[in-house]
């Protein structure tokens, strides 16, 4: 039965893929680089090891709720984190708080708040998984070993977008470096 619902929710993460192509922001393109199958595979594997560690599993254990916990990421992630970021673009612009810190869709602050909603929302999505689907104890050391393996995988998606870029926006990035 959870082989079923992991199978159905990547399906669901990869068939909306497209949905988002005439969406321009930063959280939308970057949800759909944390969606790329590459990017969830080097995520898979990285987190594997800090879950093995967080909460002392087995190795088929740890595979399992890192695969799981992913899953439900990718697909409450991919309207969540496109979501957020244009909660977040609305409310700096109609607030006027977006001018005192530089706010520009596309400025390097737009993609650094864009980068910590992602992994906020990843960290809590997978808490949720781990506490309440595989019933794993949440200290502080679980926690902090989840959120540096997010903060891990999120960076890799976020730098990935200035060396591999986006097929629909290639000239949109972060502008983590020079033109």
């Amino acid at each position: 039965m959870l082989l079923r619902i992991l199978v159905l929710a990547l399906l669901l993460a990869i068939v909306s893929e497209p949905a988002h192509a005439n969406v321009i922001w930063p959280a939308a393109i970057l949800a759909g680089r944390l969606l790329a199958w590459w990017i969830i595979a080097v995520s898979i594997v990285i987190e594997f090891f800090f879950v093995q560690r967080a909460f002392r599993l087995g190795a088929l254990d740890a595979l399992w709720a890192t695969i799981g916990a992913n899953a439900v990421t990718a697909v409450l992630g991919l309207y969540a984190l496109p979501y957020a970021g244009l909660f977040m673009e609305l409310g700096l612009r109609t607030s006027g708080l977006g001018a005192g810190i530089g706010w520009a869709t596309f400025s390097l602050t737009a993609w650094l708040l864009t980068f910590i909603i992602a992994v906020a929302i990843n960290l809590a999505v997978e808490l949720a998984v781990y506490r309440y689907g595989y019933r794993l104890k949440i200290d502080r050391r679980a926690f902090r070993l989840i959120a540096a393996a997010n903060v891990i995988t999120a960076a890799i998606a976020f730098i990935s977008l200035e060396f591999v870029r986006d097929t629909d926006y290639g000239e949109i990035t972060p502008g983590l470096l020079p033109r």
